[in-house]
């Protein structure tokens, strides 16, 4: 049986080239049946000039053989100018500067149709309007050539459709015109398939195009087929008019569009009366509408790249540019601010590096200028006086104060002043230690003024990075959704449609904060997602005062599942422990642990405090450096007592699965990959201890079915080699049972050691 299977299989270097000549010949057959003014078919001809030269031979078959079915004893004219652009191309195929030009299809498809109708209008006597018609010919068929040959180019390239420009989408929708004129002669019983497809397109564009999608598609349609004869002449304002209502009523759905333009057509059909032909354009309409409502939404997406392209004017890439520069040129300014302060600080702080001096003089010049002996003691040197006085300095710094014992034995009992001088110096010396206290925490202001810059720098560095990714912004698809948002009852402020260099579009909306409610209806993403031509996940919302900002990032080919579970140190109700898990709106999923110093209520302060600050950063657009940077600074000036945290982030990217991996005092993280099991444990200090914190970075690329697991340190505090066994025999489908079983585990083993929380977190990837 395996041997037969074998035989009966063709290799695949076999029937695709096979399927693509069938495929050249069968599109030449159908082309060449497109028709102009009745008998004029000009395309059949464009075609053999345009197709690929790999498959030219059977264009021109196909092409000849369209034109021999269709116009039976009038071909030969069409038959003779295919043969003349085959022997055309096969002439110049050894010079790619000719046969690789622009001009080359539409001139070897329009020459032959000029020349032989030329002729054959000056044999017969014809006259000029014969010629003039002849000529017309000839350019049409020069100007379908080329489009067909760009939208060959498009097709055999690697670019993706969602990077085309509108001189490409043009080129497309013009191609489609000419095959959907060519299938208006494939009819049954007066119903043509051509009419019905262009009925369906003219749909798509104003379902996804709104107003300016369905005019443009209902014109475009309605004239090409206004050429193919004059018994339907009312079918191009019957196609513009349907196209603008179905655009105005696409906020209704499928149904509301679909229905607008069925009503539309036959009132306007109707003008000259029930005939064949408005009966014929009721039923097309009927069934363009059904196959449009019963398309899936995933073709329908792909249809809409063409519908709603996306724009990059001069003008918005001249804007993007100037925001890049003002935001670098911003982000260097402020880093020199910081290293100018931190300069003088420096330089201040060398200039007062020995003010305890100043104690002892103060004090002589307090206590000895009232005293009546001073005459005697500057006979010595005040110089002098004042070296022997500051012999009690190792006694101040070690007790805080001196006794006039004290005095007296360094100064001998020839002091008369000697209690009044112990009291002064001491409280001269309290006053000392209070102004050194204030330098300190001024000091450590001063340190958090200068993290902040350097936090503010890096927030401006990485919104000029993410301006500097994004390639294009559609304006058009923002006033649309900005329109349709008025109509649901939204008050949107701003709106950007943007899309990355790898082609990944992003929707930020910036809506009152009195809309959150309505964000919870499923009929705006779809809505959303409908005007974009792109399937848009659920979106991430943060509020900032009265303001809403919502993200929409397209729906990204990995999904993660997730498992979570904590234990409060000897059973109390607060976790020092906090956890947050969310998707940032641009298509990554982001897991945030931090452990709080100690347990109990304060640390879980801390803990709760950190996640809080670096999620919702997070979730802003910041970056995750400078989101660490702000929860550092708040923990150091939330109190005077000392506040650490830990901060444990995972950063899944689920359109590539690139995976970052980032930590600050955090304890080890858990890997399995590939069926093994690999620890990511760098050194790295908490937050809260310096003004200057930064995160650890490991990167690595996550596929279907890898997992992880973070963990708080109370999960690996007696050891936590058992933590990758548990995950190497992990089986289950399920991954919130490993994090149950890791919790269970870390529990007992916290019977024969210390308490502590354990917070366990699993995420695997898997595809969507």
């Amino acid at each position: 049986m395996r041997v037969l299977q074998k035989t009966a299989a063709l290799p695949s270097s076999l029937y695709k080239p096979a399927l693509l000549r069938a495929g050249w010949f069968l599109l030449g057959a159908l082309v060449s049946r497109g028709a102009v003014f009745g008998t004029y078919a000009p395309f059949g001809v464009a075609f053999a000039a345009a197709a690929p030269y790999e498959g030219a031979l059977y264009a021109a078959l196909g092409s000849s053989f369209g034109y021999i079915m269709l116009l039976r004893g009038e071909s030969f004219r069409c038959v003779a100018s295919v043969v003349t652009v085959f022997a055309l191309r096969w002439l110049f195929s050894d010079l790619p500067r000719i046969s690789c030009s622009r001009l080359f299809a539409p001139l070897c498809a329009s020459l032959p149709l000029l020349c032989t109708g030329s002729v054959i209008t000056l044999a017969t006597g014809r006259g000029r309007a014969a010629f003039a018609m002849c000529v017309l010919e000839a350019l049409l068929a020069g100007v379908g050539a080329y489009f067909l040959r760009e939208t060959a180019e498009l097709a055999s390239g690697r670019t993706s459709a969602k990077t085309f420009d509108q001189q490409e989408v043009a080129c497309i929708v013009m191609t489609g015109c000419i095959f959907l004129l060519a299938a208006n002669s494939l009819a049954v019983g007066g119903i043509s398939l051509g009419r019905i497809l262009a009925v369906t397109a003219v749909l798509f564009c104003a379902y996804y195009g709104s107003v300016a999608g369905g005019c443009i598609g209902g014109t475009a349609t309605g004239v090409v087929f206004g050429l193919s004869g004059p018994e339907y002449g009312f079918l191009p304002l019957c196609c513009a008019f349907g196209g603008l209502m179905a655009g105005v009523f696409s906020y209704a759905g499928k149904i509301g569009a679909a229905a607008a333009f069925v009503v539309c057509s036959a009132v306007v059909s109707l003008k000259d009366g029930v005939t064949a032909q408005t009966a014929a354009l009721f039923y097309e309409t009927v069934a363009a509408s059904l196959i449009f409502l019963f398309v899936p939404k995933s073709v329908g997406n792909s249809i809409s790249l063409f519908v709603t392209p996306h724009t990059s004017s001069e003008r918005d890439e001249a804007l993007r540019r100037s925001v890049i520069m003002r935001l670098d040129l911003a982000s260097r300014a402020i880093g020199g601010i910081n290293d100018v302060v931190g300069n003088v600080a420096q330089r201040l702080g060398e200039y007062y590096e020995n003010e305890l001096d100043g104690v002892f003089e103060r004090t002589v010049r307090e206590c000895c200028s009232r005293c009546g002996m001073r005459a005697f003691c500057e006979r010595e040197g005040e110089e002098a006086h004042r070296e022997r006085l500051s012999g009690l300095a190792p006694l101040l710094k070690s007790t805080g104060s001196v006794e006039e014992s004290d005095v007296k034995r360094v100064l001998g009992k020839r002091c008369c002043r000697a209690s009044e001088l112990a009291e002064t110096l001491s409280d001269n010396y309290d006053s000392y230690k209070a102004y050194l206290a204030a330098k300190a925490r001024a000091a450590q202001v001063r340190g958090i003024v200068a993290g902040q810059f350097a936090g503010l720098v890096e927030i401006l560095a990485g919104i000029r990075d993410e301006f500097e990714r994004c390639e294009t912004c559609d304006s058009a698809a923002a006033e649309r959704i900005t329109a349709a948002l008025k109509v649901s009852g939204f008050l949107a402020y701003d709106c950007s449609v943007r899309t990355d260099s790898l082609g990944r579009m992003t929707v930020e909306l910036e809506l009152a904060d009195e809309n959150r409610r309505l964000l919870k209806r499923d009929d705006i993403c779809r809505e959303i997602s409908r005007l974009c031509g792109r399937r848009l996940s659920p979106p991430q919302s943060v509020s900032a005062g009265n303001r809403l900002r919502v993200t929409f990032s397209e729906r990204p080919r990995l999904d993660v599942q997730v498992g979570s579970a904590q234990h409060c140190c000897g059973g109390g109700k607060l976790c020092g422990d906090s956890l947050n898990y969310f998707t940032d709106g641009c298509g990554r999923f982001v897991a945030v642990i931090s452990d709080g110093m100690g347990t109990g209520g304060r640390a879980a302060v801390d803990g709760s405090m950190a996640v809080s600050i670096i999620s919702r950063l997070v979730k802003a657009g910041l970056g995750f450096d400078a989101s660490l940077g702000a929860a550092n600074a708040a923990l150091m000036v939330k109190s005077d007592d000392e506040s650490l945290a830990t901060a444990d982030i995972l950063s899944v990217d689920l359109f590539s699965g690139s995976t970052e991996i980032m930590k600050a005092g955090a304890p080890v993280t858990f890997l399995r990959r590939s069926g093994k099991v690999i620890r990511i444990e760098p050194s790295s200090l908490p937050a809260g201890i310096l003004p200057d914190i930064r995160l650890t970075h490991d990167e690595v690329t996550l596929a279907d079915g890898d997992l992880v697991v973070m963990v708080s340190d109370g999960a690996v505090a007696m050891s936590d080699e058992w933590i990758g066994a548990m995950m190497r025999d992990f089986e289950g489908s399920d991954v919130q049972e490993l994090v149950n079983d890791i919790i269970d585990e870390a529990m007992i083993g916290s019977k024969f050691g210390r308490d502590d929380d354990i917070t366990v977190l699993g995420v695997r990837v898997m595809e969507a």
